[in-house]
C-alpha cells in the first residue's frame, strides 16, 4: 500500500536486534517496540494502540517484496502507570529494540526519559501533550499535538463561536497533561478581551488510581453566580468520561463542555451509559475520522476493510507514529546508515510530510507542528466547527 510505506523493501533491510541475523549478517525481520497500556486504567487506550501497531505492521508486510524480511511487533504492557513504563522500556531495551513507540500518558513520556537518554533509543510518544517534555531528550519526538499548539487555536474557536464571557476549569491537578493544558488556557484567555476566568476547580487522580466523585466540585460549578458559560475540563480519559456521566447525572446539563483531546472511544463508552451526556461537548484535537486529508481516507479505509469498524483518534495517533518512524528508518537506510543516530536525525529533520494530520512537522525541540482541530459532538463522532 503506498500511503502507507513507500520504497518499503529498502527499510526491511533493518534489523533493531542482533539475534534476528542470520549467519551472513543479514537480518531476518525488523521489530518495532511498543510500550503501551494494555491493563490499568488506560486498558482500553493501550488495546487501541495495540490494535492500530498490529495493523500497521500488518499492511507492511504485505506490501513485501519476495524474500524480503518482515516487520514484527513486539509489545510491553506499560500498566497504566510510571513503575509499568519504566519495566516495559527496560524490557524492550533488553530484547535488543532500539526504536519504541510510545507510552500514552504525558506523565509516562516523562518518566520514561532518563531511560530513553541512557539507551538512546529512538522513541516517539504518540498522545502526549503536555507542554515541555520533547525538549528534555533528543531522542524523544511526539508525534501528536502539545498544549502549546492546541489551546491558543482551541480558545480562539471555541470563543468565536460561543461567545462565552464567564468561563470555569476542572483540572486533574495530579496530572502533567491536565495542569499544563490549564495553564496554557489561562495563558490563552487572558488575550481574550470580555473572558474572564471566574471559577477553577480541582480534583486529584494517579497513575492507576480509581476517579474520584467530582460531586462536591460538579454542584460548585451549577451554582456559579454569575451562571457559566463554558467550562473547560482538563484530565486523562478515565476523568473525562467519569466526569461526562457524573456531570449530567446532577443536572450540568446546559453549561457547554470544552475537553481537549476528548477520544470517540471515550465519547462511544459513555454513549453505553446515557447516549444525551456527550452531545454538544466540544472537542479541541488533532484528528477526526472525516477528515478530508487523503492519507486520512486511506487510513480510514484501511481500518474498515480490515476491522469492519471506524477508527477512534487513539488508532490514528499510534498509526501516524509507526508510519512516521519507519519512514525516518527508509530514510536513514536510503543514505547507507542505519544507525539510531541516523534515524534520529531523519525524524528531526522531517518537514512539511504528507500524513493522516495534513502537513507535518517535527520542531526543533522534536514536537509535532501541524494544524489543531475544533470540533463538537454529534452522536458518536466529532464534526468539525467549520461544518457547524
Amino acid at each position: 500500500m503506498k500511503f502507507l510505506l513507500p520504497a518499503l523493501s529498502v527499510v526491511l533491510f533493518i534489523s533493531l536486534s542482533s539475534c534476528d541475523s542470520n549467519s551472513n549478517d543479514q537480518p531476518r525481520e525488523t521489530v518495532i517496540g511498543l510500550a503501551a497500556p494494555l491493563t490499568g486504567s488506560l486498558a482500553r487506550a493501550g488495546q487501541n494502540m495495540r490494535l492500530a501497531s498490529e495493523m500497521t505492521i500488518a499492511l507492511a508486510n504485505e506490501s513485501l517484496s519476495e524474500g524480503m524480511p518482515p516487520f514484527r511487533l513486539l509489545v510491553e504492557d506499560t500498566k497504566s502507570t510510571s513503575d509499568g513504563t519504566e519495566d516495559a522500556f527496560q524490557n524492550l531495551i533488553a530484547n535488543g529494540v532500539r526504536f519504541i513507540v510510545g507510552p500514552f500518558t504525558s506523565a509516562n513520556t516523562g518518566h520514561a526519559i532518563p531511560i530513553i537518554d541512557e539507551s538512546r533509543v529512538v522513541t516517539i510518544a504518540p498522545a502526549s501533550a503536555a507542554s515541555g517534555l520533547a525538549a528534555e531528550s533528543e531522542w524523544l519526538f511526539r508525534s501528536s499535538l502539545t498544549v502549546d499548539v492546541l489551546m491558543p487555536e482551541g480558545v480562539r474557536a471555541t470563543h468565536d463561536f460561543l461567545k462565552y464571557e464567564h468561563v470555569a476549569t476542572l483540572t486533574n491537578q495530579a496530572d502533567r497533561f491536565s495542569l499544563s493544558a490549564r495553564d496554557k488556557f489561562i495563558e490563552e484567555l487572558a488575550k481574550i478581551g470580555g473572558a474572564t476566568l471566574d471559577v477553577q476547580e480541582t480534583f486529584s487522580r494517579f497513575d492507576n488510581q480509581g476517579v474520584p466523585d467530582m460531586d462536591s466540585q460538579i454542584r460548585s460549578l451549577l451554582n456559579t453566580t454569575p451562571k457559566l458559560d463554558a467550562l473547560f475540563f482538563f484530565g486523562q480519559a478515565p476523568d473525562r468520561y467519569h466526569f461526562i456521566l457524573k456531570a449530567y447525572e446532577l443536572g450540568l446539563h446546559d453549561v457547554p463542555f470544552i475537553i481537549p483531546l476528548l477520544s470517540t472511544s471515550e465519547i462511544r463508552l459513555a454513549r453505553e451509559t446515557n447516549p444525551l451526556a456527550t452531545e454538544g461537548i466540544f472537542a479541541i484535537h488533532v484528528w477526526v475520522s472525516g477528515s478530508t486529508h487523503l492519507a486520512s481516507q486511506k487510513f480510514v479505509e484501511a481500518y474498515q476493510k480490515r476491522y469492519n469498524d471506524t477508527p477512534n483518534d487513539q488508532h490514528a495517533r499510534t498509526y501516524a507514529a509507526m508510519v512516521l518512524l519507519m519512514r525516518a528508518i527508509e530514510d536513514a537506510v536510503g543514505v547507507g546508515n542505519s544507525t539510531s543516530e541516523a534515524v534520529r536525525e531523519k525524524l528531526a529533520g522531517m518537514r512539511n510530510v504528507n500524513t493522516i494530520y495534513g502537513s507535518f512537522s517535527f520542531d526543533a525541540n522534536g514536537d509535532a507542528d501541524y494544524t489543531p482541530l475544533v470540533g463538537i459532538v454529534r452522536g458518536s463522532n466529532i464534526e468539525l466547527l467549520e461544518d457547524n
